[in-house]
């Protein structure tokens, strides 16, 4: 890539390898869908290598680095799509792909109908495996904040899982 040292370039790869399946899964869901997973990460990938002679706190703070540059990434993309009318969702029509996401079904399906900053603090604590000031910091929010929308979230999605299962049963 351009004029930067080999060393600093296979260093890179190197601290972004283990990361990727990590950072795709978490494009994944907090977009919904593979196209603009694969979008968001390419992206968080160019503008992380852009910026890899600017990384603070060494190695060890690389992970989280390219985390937040790629949930930056995933917001510009959820606002552009919230100026757009979709006419179909592709990804209605197609299958998810597998092992993806570890939660499918009723529960995946209430987290994504949960608002965007709501879903996020979900994604980052229960599939991405963070803790709740990780979280705070890759959100750049108050840990309070966290906190009050993880709880928030839990309750909406605690309510939609309970409603869809006495609609369930009124059924049988």
């Amino acid at each position: 890539m351009r004029g930067r040292p080999a060393a600093e370039e296979e260093r890179f790869f190197e601290l972004l390898r283990p990361e990727q399946g990590k950072l795709y899964r978490t494009a994944w869901a907090i977009l919904g869908n593979e196209a603009d997973a694969r979008d968001a990460l390419q992206e968080a990938v160019i503008r992380a290598y852009r910026a890899f002679s600017q990384l603070k706190g060494g190695e060890a703070a690389f992970p989280g680095w390219i985390r937040r540059i790629l949930i930056n990434q995933c917001t510009q993309i959820l606002r552009r799509r919230a100026r757009v009318i979709p006419v179909e969702r592709p990804e209605d029509y197609r299958p998810e792909p597998a092992g993806v996401i570890p939660e499918h079904g009723e529960v995946w399906e209430a987290v994504r109908r949960l608002p965007e900053h709501y879903r996020s603090v979900v994604v980052l604590r229960f599939l991405a495996d963070l803790s709740l000031e990780d979280i705070a910091r890759t959100l750049d929010i108050p840990l309070g904040t966290v906190k009050s929308r993880l709880h928030t979230a839990l309750k909406q999605l605690r309510s939609a899982l309970t409603e869809a299962d006495a609609e369930r049963r009124g059924a049988l």
